[in-house]
């Protein structure tokens, strides 16, 4: 790539803005690719279970291509076994089946699974255009966790393939039981399933917003080629809001 290319690609990076308040980060996108016509997806209250369905719409029925216990357990993932207690075992089982695709948003593959650390859901329609959001219970896995990821903009089908991500500004307010706010920033390849902590810091003191850069001081992280970037804040009794400015560039095709 030359110098004009360079510049235009600069110029027509994508600047993107997330917010997210108490249970309003994603931790799974999820989307029924099979040849049904309906393909759903329900988050159990007791347990954390998900469970698959798939058929004629208004009469689907267990998807058995998806099944994670022991004994078996048609149709469910039960996110008490230690095949699919961490985020990322989750997301591979679901992708595992040939009906269903899956992609981590704004957590992490060692993040915890089990039961509360997603929020219940009723039966809902996943064959639906970018996917369907699962959201995480802030008060369970006691962080806000937000991503710059092109399929969280653009929907499931889209990956971070020769895009470069970039952090600008993070703000964040949170509202612990003791003042142990942090503020972590991964580095993270989906595809090849690495997550590096490339940025900690303490977060404050509990319900004071907290802004990075500092006054004065300018910010600019970047992540490598095809990798995502996500800010976490992380507190005890988690609660509050956490907002981040990035932008994204494709290097490679900057007449996208």
């Amino acid at each position: 790539m030359n110098l004009e290319q360079a510049q235009i690609a600069a110029l027509l990076s994508n600047f993107r803005g997330r917010y997210a308040a108490d249970d309003q980060d994603v931790g799974i996108l999820v989307k029924y690719i099979g040849a049904q016509a309906s393909g759903t997806v329900t988050v159990t209250v007791t347990t954390g279970d998900i469970t698959f369905k798939h058929g004629a719409l208004a009469s689907e029925v267990v998807d058995p291509t998806i099944d994670s216990a022991n004994p078996s357990d048609p149709g469910v993932i039960d996110v008490s076994e230690t095949n699919s207690d961490k985020m990322g075992e989750v997301v591979d089982m679901i992708n595992a089946s040939a009906n269903w695709e899956a992609k981590l948003v704004d957590c992490l593959r060692a993040d915890a699974s089990t039961a509360g650390m997603l929020l219940t859901m009723a039966e809902t329609q996943a064959k639906v255009t970018g996917g369907l959001k699962l959201y995480k219970d802030t008060s369970n896995c006691l962080n806000i966790s937000l991503a710059i990821d092109r399929s969280i903009f653009k929907g499931i089908e889209f990956d971070n393939a020769l895009w470069i991500n970039t952090i600008l500004s993070i703000i964040s307010k949170i509202t612990n039981a003791s003042a142990d706010t942090l503020i972590q920033i991964y580095s993270i390849n989906r595809a090849n399933k690495t997550e590096v902590k490339v940025y900690s810091r303490a977060g404050g003191a509990t319900a004071t917003e907290q802004v990075l850069p500092t006054s004065g001081v300018q910010m600019q992280l970047d992540s490598f080629r095809d990798d995502i970037l996500l800010v976490r804040a992380i507190g005890t009794a988690c609660a509050g809001y956490l907002t981040i400015v990035g932008k994204q560039t494709n290097f490679n095709n900057p007449d996208y």
